[in-house]
């Protein structure tokens, strides 16, 4: 044989080695995928009967004791056509499991037994295929059904099967006789709301949740940080242990009687809508100023003056005998009834008096002591007494409403001593 015969043997060869490895790996890759499908037939049936007698599968299902749903059970209820195999291209048993692990919810699977053991490649491969619920058991973890890529996991022990590594799974989950998978659908599946709900507590590891729009709570929301909202609606009480603080010029509102209290200029803190304040204690200021009436029920009491700014004209018209004014002069006046006619007059000041003795000398006079308040008009009450007119220095007069001191003719105030005749 010619060298050039031999050269072209050998890369012959090769070439058909190759070729070879590649048949064989394109027949494994189409293994794979008809493992994959046939599986993936059996979970879609196995779903539709565990939907359709979920209450007897739950009455009868354990935590680890499963209710097991073979090809042939399927078959007779026509949830898979006749001619469907049992097993897969490597001799492995297609079987459904679904457990009880908590009242009124099923977890179940498909999972393979028996037959050939598929290489790990190719497990993974299946597993791929089936996507989601795809999965295998690995000779790295021969007690556990690992989900693709490390999506999920399931320990065989609850199923009380162990087919060992190198077959596959699918896995499936029920909850109130629906079906649905152990995630959380990021989008809404018609007719099935329990998608997009959570079971158990929601924790972010401290992450944010951004971009929210209204969110609803039947219990509290506690924060050990800042809360910021445009409003805020609340149906029972608002406490803190801080200011209620505002930054506009708003504060406190009755939504039902349209009152409440804010402040719009650093000077005052105002009522809304010029609403009543009113409190049966007391209220302490350093100063009030009313540009209206203040009216009391009780006496006034000032520990200091009284500032009469009022003037008014002596013998000028006024209509309230509750009045009191001040002449220009400073003379304190008051709004008196006289003989039908309102008028400003000078207030009189009453005499302090007492009688100091008893009839002395003849004609029976009797000592009047009359204290004098100031230098106008005074009353001195003399009961029982008769009056004498006026004594004879025009010091004392008589008039229709008593004895009155003529204080124009007094140069002084103090004690004065007259007589009258009994």
């Amino acid at each position: 044989m010619s060298l050039d015969a031999m050269v072209g043997l050998i890369v012959l060869t090769i070439v058909l080695s190759i070729a070879g490895v590649w048949a064989i790996e394109a027949t494994n890759k189409r293994d794979y995928q008809i493992a994959a499908e046939q599986q993936r037939t059996m979970s879609e049936a196995f779903s539709k009967y565990l939907k359709d007698n979920y209450a007897v599968v739950l009455a009868s299902a354990g935590p680890t004791t499963p209710v097991q749903v073979t090809v042939a059970m399927l078959q007779n209820t026509n949830y898979l056509p006749a001619g469907f195999s049992s097993t897969n291209s490597f001799g492995q048993t297609l079987v459904g499991l679904a457990r009880k692990p908590n009242p009124n919810q099923l977890e179940a699977i498909v999972v393979t037994t028996g037959g050939q053991a598929i290489p790990e490649l190719g497990i993974r491969a299946i597993a791929e295929h089936l996507g989601g619920p795809g999965g295998f058991i690995s000779k790295l973890q021969a007690g556990v059904i690992e989900g693709v890529r490390g999506g999920w996991q399931v320990t065989l022990s609850n199923y009380g099967v162990n087919p060992g590594a190198g077959h596959t799974a699918s896995a499936l989950f029920l909850m109130d006789g629906d079906l649905a998978n152990d995630y959380l659908y990021r989008n809404a599946v018609p007719g099935h709301p329990e998608y997009n709900r959570m079971n158990t507590h929601f924790d972010v590891g401290g992450n944010n949740i951004n971009n929210a729009g209204a969110i609803t709570a039947s219990g509290n929301v506690t924060t050990t940080s800042d809360v910021a909202a445009r409003n805020v609606t609340a149906t029972g009480e608002t406490t803190t242990g801080g200011w209620f603080r505002t930054k506009g010029d708003t504060g406190w509102y009755s939504e039902k009687w349209g009152g409440g209290i804010y402040q719009s200029d650093p000077s005052f803190v105002r009522i809304v809508n010029d609403k009543g304040l009113a409190t049966g204690g007391t209220i302490s200021a350093g100063q009030v100023i009313s540009t209206g009436t203040i009216s009391s029920s009780g006496r006034l009491i000032t520990q200091e003056y009284v500032s009469v700014g009022g003037q008014g004209v002596e013998g000028q018209l006024c209509g309230d005998v509750t009045l009191m004014a001040k002449s220009s002069n400073g003379t304190l006046l008051s709004c008196e009834n006289v003989n039908g006619t309102m008028k400003w007059a000078a207030t009189k000041a009453k005499f302090s008096e007492y009688i100091s003795g008893s009839c002395q000398g003849p004609g029976n006079w009797v000592v009047k002591q009359c204290f004098l308040a100031d230098l106008s008009w005074a009353t001195c009450s003399l009961s029982g007494a008769t009056a004498v007119g006026q004594d004879e220095l025009g010091y004392i007069t008589r008039q229709a409403t008593g004895w009155y001191l003529n204080a124009s003719r007094a140069s002084w105030a103090g004690v004065f001593f007259w007589q009258c005749q009994r």
